[in-house]
């Protein structure tokens, strides 16, 4: 183990400080530096046996480096770590072997501390009736684009997210906006405690930006970008609070591309049915010209 294995601390008061914190069960935070092959002891059957598996090296303050074995990342089993280079987790730091100056840690019994309160925080608030009031912090974890769901880790705990909870309006590239690793904050909608399931909405957490609607009713000019023009349904604009809505515009302007900046103003609102109409009246950066796909032949 020695050859493969870089030292964790490099002085007794940084091995004083690891100690201190697994004697304690302190919660710590570190980024994951590299993913490697190496032979470590793991718990197998309920015994200790030293074989070769996946690790993750995590860096702390102070340069201190702590080695987390695949089977201590998570609850769930990752096909590799690779994904989570970068990222910041919370670990418990579990063993420190003082012949060869390696820490151990472990993602997953820190989430399983943290999971038990937050549990307990979850009966609480349902008992209340104010389950859905607090605002959390989450971390994405990843996305399941057969079943379109985005999985969140909150307090240690993985939650799950469907994809219309992500965001008020309509959600067409979810898969670049759900990052591994990307902080999100998100209200819990409903808990399952027989099957340890949590649901959580991020559009819960954000506001509803037809409420600003009424605000921008009266404005002169709104600046807006074209989504799509499609032959049936017409011409659709995202205004500048990311709202997608319904555009037309007078006979005289060009008819717009994907990608057009438009300057529009609001004709219509109906919040109830989650609609609003607003009108294009003209192209702040120019139009661009399409050109002619038989020109050549005039060339």
């Amino acid at each position: 183990m020695t050859e493969t294995l870089l030292k964790s601390w490099n002085s007794n008061l940084e091995l004083e400080e690891l100690a201190n914190k697994r004697r304690t069960g302190e919660i710590t935070r570190g980024a994951v530096s590299s993913t490697t092959k190496m032979k470590m002891p793991t718990e197998e059957n309920g015994r200790v046996v030293t074989k070769e598996v996946e690790v993750a090296i995590f860096r702390l303050e102070g340069g201190i480096r702590a080695y987390c074995p695949a089977s201590e990342f998570s609850a769930h089993e990752f096909s590799s770590l690779i994904g989570f280079v970068g990222s910041i987790q919370e670990f418990v730091i579990t063993a420190l072997d003082l012949e060869n100056e390696i820490a151990t840690v472990s993602v997953k019994k820190a989430d399983e501390i943290k999971s038990a309160a937050f549990w307990e925080e979850l009966r609480t608030r349902k008992d209340g009736e104010a389950l859905s009031e607090e605002v959390y912090e989450g971390v994405i974890s990843g996305y399941n684009p057969q079943s379109r769901t985005i999985f969140v880790k909150v307090n240690g705990t993985n939650c799950f997210m469907n994809t219309a909870e992500w965001d008020h309006g309509r959600v067409r590239d979810i898969e670049t906006q759900v990052t591994r690793g990307s902080k999100v904050e998100v209200k819990v909608l409903r808990i399952d405690e027989e099957r340890q399931l949590v649901q959580v909405s991020r559009r819960a957490a954000v506001e509803d930006p037809f409420n600003q609607l009424e605000q921008m009713k009266d404005m002169e000019g709104i600046a807006g970008k074209i989504t799509n023009v499609h032959p049936i349904h017409g011409i659709f604009v995202q205004l500048d609070n990311g709202l997608e809505v319904k555009g037309i515009k007078p006979r005289s302007l060009p008819e717009p591309d994907v990608g057009d900046i438009v300057s529009c103003r609001i004709r219509t609102i109906d919040k109830e049915s989650r609609r609003c109409k607003v009108v294009i009246y003209a192209y702040p950066r120019g139009k661009k010209q399409k050109k002619d796909v038989a020109s050549f032949l005039f060339d």
